[in-house]
């Protein structure tokens, strides 16, 4: 091997090695994250717990089970506050025709003080 193909081997290696020490870190960092803002964060070994649990026969009639199942068949809102919905849609243009009539009632009425 040549001198730069040793060196770029090498630069890979140090790099691997670097990507393995720090990225158990940056997980740990967004799960404090999400966790101190209230997130939920669920990690493997809970949802193998959760899937042993349910998977258990006589664990079948239990309340957590069924209110998940529950919670698995409703609707997940878009949003938390309609009017934010209305606000984004004016943004992208959603509703041309209301921003068009307010802008003919306010031509209609500078017209109406202008003659009298």
């Amino acid at each position: 091997m040549s001198k730069d193909t040793s060196r770029i081997l090498e630069k890979i290696k140090a790099l691997e090695e670097e990507k393995a020490r720090l990225l158990p870190l940056r997980i740990e960092e967004i799960v404090n994250v999400l966790q101190s803002n209230g997130g939920l964060t669920l990690d493997n070994r809970l949802l193998a717990g959760l899937a042993i649990y349910a998977n258990n026969p006589a664990n079948a009639a239990s309340g957590l089970l069924i209110e998940l199942m529950q919670l698995g068949q409703t609707k997940i809102p878009s949003s938390k506050l309609p009017s934010n919905k209305l606000h984004s849609n004016k943004l992208r243009g959603g509703s041309k025709s209301s921003n068009t009539n307010t802008t003919l009632q306010s031509v209609a009425v500078k017209e109406e003080k202008a003659h009298g």
